[in-house]
């Protein structure tokens, strides 16, 4: 075996990484990317192999990686595997092992469940490490005992502890794994039995033909699995209801989901039905549908994502509905599952409004931490905390981001009220009337009125509320405008500043 650099090895490292970056580089997660991302990026899954007709996927998984654990252990191997082989064959015959092991796990994985989404190098390296066993025991006549024996333990230990790392790494595709095996395997034994007939002149043609053959062979049987599959076809309505979502079509979306459901209680039908529902604005077939999706995820998301978007669903619905214990719980059990700042703004703001102060803080101080930049969110947090009685200062600051993160009607509104809860009546009159100029809501035209010493007006505008949290917001208000006109207190310039430079406070304020 020559000592030559593995430069093939070299270049198959260098894609793999740079498939990674580049799908970093587009926001796609480090450490937990999605399936859409992954199928975005060409990862391997049997419905769109086959009926869509991207028999490439095959092939692109194998460099995608699903996060940096995935890589680091797949990187590993290869570097271990790869250089050993290379040497022992060459770059080129060590490229064509490498791609059709691949592409035979990409199949096998196909054949043992069409929907499942894969991606990784593992069914090539595994190729890899059958090549090895392959040439041991057809060479094990003509090499020296000690080579042979050396091998066999140089084999097993690679393997055992590529093994080792790889079911440290979880969502591993076992199919993919045997598929590449078996291939690595057969081309192992055809090749080096082919190359000891010629004398070591190199494997023959026809034993090379006969491993494409065999992969082929492999994406046969996959594509007539896949084509019989029912299950792959319900993956086919999802890929069109998904389509439909985006174009808006709810309509559409509801009723390729109840096509679905009809046949499988799938938890992502269940979803996509009550997000159709929800926003067609039938809210009780909504919650009722994201319920069903929560009860049908336990036992069927192996990785939880999609318990975790059912649980979020389900908790804004009982946010909308003022059921905050149980929106808190929603959301604590779908940030457990998938930590992400918006889960952590909504549990803060339910929170909040439950008086549950520090525990409220605590998530709105992580959302500010973390930078977050989701407007409306951090617009809650604000509101939510003005009205629990949070320190005021970090309150203004909850409400300076939601300002910076989204220059909204709601968000100057907000910080118009926090503003005048602190006395700022300067600053909070630009806020209120941009808000007002905009949506013109009635709880902000109250607010304008009163800071402009319009008790009247602002009595008048805020007894239009009719939402029980909206009503509870405003009592306090409500209260010191008419304390305020019935005392008739002269009203000050609104806006004067005092000559230290703070704003002087309301009257009753």
């Amino acid at each position: 075996m020559e000592t030559r650099r593995p430069f093939a090895t070299f270049t198959l490292v260098g894609m793999n990484l740079a498939a990674f970056a580049a799908m970093v580089a587009r926001g796609v997660s480090p450490t937990n990317p999605d399936v859409d991302a992954l199928l975005r990026f060409g990862a391997n899954r049997g419905s769109d192999v086959v009926f869509d007709g991207e028999w490439w996927r095959a092939l692109t998984c194998m460099f995608l990686h699903i996060g940096v654990l995935h890589l680091a252990v797949n990187l590993y191997s290869l570097w271990r595997v790869g250089a050993f082989v290379e040497r022992l064959v060459g770059p080129a015959f060590f490229a064509a092992v490498y791609v059709l092991a691949g592409l035979g796990g990409s199949f096998a994985s196909i054949l043992w469940n069409p929907t499942h989404v894969s991606a990784g190098a593992s069914g090539a390296i595994f190729g890899l490490f059958g090549f090895i066993v392959g040439f041991v025991i057809r060479a094990r006549n003509v090499l020296p005992p000690d080579a042979v024996r050396s091998l066999w333990d140089g084999i097993i230990l690679t393997i055992a502890i590529n093994l080792f790392l790889a079911l440290s790494v979880p969502y591993l595709d076992n199919a993919a794994h045997l598929g590449g095996l078996a291939v690595g395997l057969f081309a192992g034994v055809m090749a080096t039995d082919s190359a000891l007939e010629r004398q070591g002149r190199g494997a023959s043609f026809a034993s090379q033909l006969i491993v494409v053959a065999t992969v082929a062979g492999l994406g046969g049987l996959a594509k007539v699995k896949t084509e019989n599959d029912p299950t792959a076809r319900l993956a086919v309505t999802f890929d069109e209801a998904r389509a439909a979502l985006e174009r808006r079509d709810l309509g559409r979306v509801e009723a390729l989901a109840t096509e679905v459901i009809g046949k499988s209680k799938d938890p992502v039908a269940y979803l996509l039905r009550a997000i159709a529902r929800s926003e067609a604005g039938d809210v009780d077939g909504g919650f009722a549908d994201v319920s069903a999706a929560v009860l049908e995820s336990a036992g069927r998301d192996d990785r939880g994502l999609v318990l975790a978007e059912a649980l979020s669903l389900r908790g804004s619905h009982h946010q909308a509905a003022e059921r905050h214990a149980q929106a808190d719980g929603d959301f604590s059990r779908a940030h457990a599952l998938r930590p992400e700042p918006v889960l952590l703004g909504l549990r803060g703001f339910s929170r909040l409004r439950l008086g549950d102060v520090d525990g409220g803080v605590s998530d709105a101080a992580q959302v500010l931490s973390l930078d977050a930049g989701n407007g409306a969110m951090l617009n809650n947090l604000a509101w939510g905390a003005l009205h629990a009685g949070v320190d005021l200062t970090f309150t203004l600051a909850l409400a300076n981001a939601a300002v910076d993160a989204s220059d909204t009607a709601a968000s100057r509104g907000t910080r118009c009220w926090v503003r005048a809860a602190r006395g700022e009546t300067a600053f909070a009159l630009p806020d209120c009337e941009a808000a007002v100029a905009r949506a013109g809501e009635p709880l902000d035209l109250g607010m304008l009125a009163f800071l402009r010493g319009q008790d009247e007006e602002a009595i008048a505008r805020w007894e239009q509320a009719r939402r029980p949290a909206d009503v509870r917001d405003v009592a306090p208000w409500l209260e010191r405008a008419r304390a305020r006109l019935d005392a008739g207190t002269p009203v000050r310039e609104p806006g004067r500043v005092a000559a230290d430079g703070a704003s002087e406070a309301l009257d009753g304020g």
